[in-house]
């Protein structure tokens, strides 16, 4: 019997009732489950597009412009665009910006020139000092990955910070890794895989980059001047 909140539906209009209940609750867990694949979508596309406005106008305005053409237009609209380039200083190519740090990380000091390109992966401060000369295609990163265990040896992001002092000369196609500080007046050679701190007035190159040997606190000599010289006193 029927209680007083309660009442019996004849056979077929309960059967109709208890279908229309099973299929309304076979759809409801197809639309939730595909608002969570909608929201992952979402935020992966977000992900996917989440780069610093800086970064993509220092690559845009760098590239716009022939290398060695336009300086200082280039360098007055990375100015612009939130780049700390001290007075002086030319970037004469492009100037590309990766990494998950903001570009505010990144400075240039007086009278420096960068030929370029020059990739910068911007994990960490990179402080670069002044009359300091960069050549082509040199690359400053400043994240790197722990060793992992065997099942996976790339192991955990780390970051540490490039500080490049006054009067450094770095030669084409030289990469300093995280960490390094490359002393005053140093040079690094052509090729050269920066792993360490470059004393100060000293010449590096190899990879990994090693002691060549010191320099004086003077200028040395040209070697191509004391070629032209010997010849003409011949």
């Amino acid at each position: 019997m029927a209680s007083a909140l309660t009442f019996e539906l004849p056979g077929g209009a309960r059967k109709q009732a208890l279908e229309r209940k099973s299929d309304a609750e076979r759809a409801r867990p197809q639309v939730s489950a595909k608002l969570p694949l909608l929201t992952r979508a979402v935020r992966a596309l977000r992900n996917e597009l989440e780069v610093s406005p800086r970064q993509v106008a220092s690559y845009v305005i760098s590239r716009s412009f022939p290398q060695f053409a336009f300086n200082r237009t280039r360098t007055a609209l990375l100015r612009a665009a939130g780049i700390s380039i001290g007075p002086r200083t030319s970037i004469m190519g492009t100037l590309h910006i990766t990494g998950q740090g903001s570009p505010s990380l990144l400075s240039f000091g007086r009278s420096t020139a960068v030929s370029g390109p020059l990739h910068i992966d911007l994990g960490a401060q990179v402080s670069i000092g002044d009359r300091v000369h960069f050549g082509q295609e040199v690359m400053l990163l400043t994240m790197d990955h722990e060793f992992g265990s065997p099942e996976e040896r790339c192991g955990r992001l780390t970051s540490a910070p490039i500080r490049i002092e006054d009067g450094v000369w770095i030669s084409s196609r030289v990469t300093i890794l995280p960490g390094v500080t490359v002393g005053r007046g140093s040079v690094v050679a052509a090729g050269a895989v920066v792993t360490r701190d470059v004393p100060p007035n000293s010449i590096v190159g190899g990879v990994p980059a090693r002691l060549i040997r010191d320099l004086d606190d003077d200028a040395p000599r040209s070697l191509r001047r004391l070629r032209a010289r010997s010849a003409s006193k011949g």
